[in-house]
This record gives C-alpha cells, structure tokens and sequence, in this order.
C-alpha cells in the first residue's frame, strides 16, 4: 500500500517539475514581439522629440511676432520701421533647437530655423496690413508640409 502511494507522489514531483518555467520556443517568442513593438515604437518617438524640439523655434519666432505687433501699432503701417532686431528691441535668440531666427529688412517676415536635432525645418511669418489697417501673418515654411509646426 505505501508502495503504491510512493509511486503516485513520484510521478506527481516529475510532472510538477515538468511544467514549471517557460520553454525555449515561448521565450523566442515574447524576444520576438518585444522586438516587432519596439520596431515600431523607436522611429515614431523620435519623430516625436523632433517634433517637440522644434516647437522651440516656433515659440521663439512667436515671440518675435509679439514684439513687432506691438511696434507695428506704435508705428502705424510703415512694417519698415519694425524690420530689425533693433528697432523692436528684442535679441536675435538662437538656443540648442533653433539655429537662427531672422528677420528681412525688406518686409519684416520673421523666419526661423531649426537645428538637425529639431528637424533643420524653416518656420515663417510674414506680417501685411491689409487697406483697414488690420494687421495679418502668413504662415509658411517647410515645417508645414512636414507637419512640424502644429498646424
């Protein structure tokens, strides 16, 4: 009798341990859509930071925008008394994203450029003022084919 329960606890040690822990072929196969997600997930977070680098340079040619509105109401509908840094008394900011920020002394349109980090895209603004007196920005860019600037 205690023969045949010995005999019942073996088998059930051996089938215990069989089954415990994860064969070879299920670990391959978790590496395997580890592998597939990541291969999505890595190019679209870096998209991702590209895309938030540049915003940079979008807040920053903002802030140029601000700073000649305020003068362009000062100044009346002459944009060539608002076209430098100078007159609008503002720094020509550059940072770790944004490569340059320029302002054309011919119509004041304020471009901005990113670095490589945030793409190397360009992000205008062209200031008009139309027979009202009411003054507009075009947008424009190679950002906006991208879709970098949000728009």
């Amino acid at each position: 009798m205690w023969h045949v329960m010995d005999s019942r606890l073996n088998s059930d040690v051996k089938q215990e341990r069989l089954i415990s822990g994860f064969s070879l072929l299920e670990l391959l196969l978790v590496v395997a859509l580890i592998g597939i997600l990541a291969a999505f997930a890595v190019p679209t977070y870096q998209t991702y930071l590209q895309k938030t680098r540049f915003m940079e340079v979008v807040q920053h040619s903002h802030a140029l925008r601000v700073a000649q509105s305020a003068c362009l109401l000062q100044a009346g509908e002459d944009v060539s008394a608002c076209d430098t840094f100078a007159e609008l008394a503002v720094p020509a900011k550059s940072s770790g994203n944004t490569q340059s920020i320029k302002l054309s002394a011919v119509n004041g349109k304020i471009t901005g450029t990113g670095t490589t980090a945030a793409g190397g895209y360009t992000f205008t603004l062209t200031p008009s003022i139309n027979g009202d007196g009411l003054l507009t920005y075009a947008l424009g860019g190679s950002c906006i084919t991208a879709r970098f600037c949000g728009l």
